[in-house]
Order: structure tokens, then sequence, then C-alpha cells
């Protein structure tokens, strides 16, 4: 999540009128940039095929403390408070290398489904005022990502990942845009991976139907 390193930690809403370019096409995952005109550091989408069910994922991104199992260069992340079964605040910690400080940062995330379509929508937002600012560390100011996930048959799903993130702490934006897309690669390819675990693959939520 380089600079890279801390991009794959985050997800987001990026503008619809944004123009996406491939970067990266391996093992069915498709990871796109694309240039904001809010923001000098670049987008990122994720389009990939996955085999789960929707409460796969979710009992995924619901344990923030599994992610140093699958989001690249995640140290450390954990739970900090349940508002909802499907909506929580948690802390995660971005390794980068040496010279340049580990990023960390507190994330609202959230699930709703529409009730219809079955679409499933995860936001993960940035959030202040719930982790004081820890020595050694440069937290995130501001981090947007959202997941939207479409079931498309028996444990099959769609997802398309957007995010838009300013890893602060002055690192020259072309320079994360210069590695941006290895990591949400190779974040995708072990949620790809771990999805398919019994442990997930059991998975059930009244809030979601599968």
């Amino acid at each position: 999540m380089q600079l890279l390193l801390v991009v794959s930690f985050f997800v987001v809403v990026c503008n619809a009128q944004t123009e996406w370019s491939l970067k990266k096409d391996k093992d069915g995952i498709k990871v796109y940039t694309g240039k904001l005109t809010d923001s000098k550091f670049n987008a990122i989408k994720v389009s990939c095929l996955l085999n789960g069910s929707l409460s796969s994922l979710a009992a995924i991104v619901l344990q923030p403390e599994l992610q140093p199992e699958w989001v690249m260069a995640t140290k450390t992340a954990r739970l900090e408070k349940k508002l909802a079964p499907n909506h929580l605040y948690y802390y995660a910690i971005a390794s980068l290398p040496w010279p340049m400080l580990n990023r960390d940062m507190v994330i609202d995330l959230l699930i709703h489904q529409d009730s219809i379509t079955k679409k499933m929508t995860i936001q993960a937002n940035t959030i202040n005022q719930i982790v004081p600012d820890i020595a050694g560390l440069q937290r995130v100011p501001f981090s947007n990502a959202t997941w939207e996930v479409t079931p498309i048959g028996l444990n099959r799903i769609q997802v398309v990942y957007t995010l838009k993130i300013n890893p602060g702490g002055g690192i020259p934006p072309w320079m994360v845009n210069m590695f941006i897309a290895k990591a949400p690669l190779e974040t995708f390819k072990n949620l790809a991976r771990i999805i398919q675990e019994k442990r997930f693959q059991v998975q059930q939520f009244d809030f979601i139907k599968n």
C-alpha cells in the first residue's frame, strides 16, 4: 500500500466523470487509475469476480482484525466501536518503507443492501476524533472508498471497488501515482483466495439476502 502500500487500505465513490485507464489485468482482476479534478492523487478502481457470497465478503470486511491476512502492507487493525451489525469504526496501521512514516487511520464502515436488486454497497471513509494522533505515525487525512457488489449466481459476486485518498505527510503525488496500481492487485488476489475459505462461506447475516 513505496506509497502504493497505503493505498490498498482504503476504499471510494469517485466522480462519475472520471476517465479510467487500465493499469493491471491479472488473474481476473483489473485495476484502473483515473485523474481527479479536485486532487493531485489519482483515484483507483478495481473490477473482479469472486467465488463467494455477499455474506462471505461482509464477514471479511466486518472483521478488521483480519486485514493483515489480505490487505497489502497492513501492520495491524482493530475494532474501535460497533454501532450496529452492519456499521462499525475501526483503526488500522499501514507499513511504509523507510524513511517514510507508517500511516494510520480510523475508518467508518457501513454496509447496506438494495432490497430489490440485492446489490450490496460497502462504504468506508475516514473519520476524525475517534482515536488521538499517535507519535511516530502519520494520520491519513482523507480516504473515501466504496464497494459495489452484485450477486451474479450461486456463490459468485461481481465487485467494483473505487478509492480516493490523500495519504498525507508530504508524500509527492507523482510518487503515489507511479505505484498506485500494485497494492490493490495484490490485495484483491488475497481476497479472492480467502473468501473461498469455509470460515467465510458459512457466514450469514440478517441484513443481507444472498
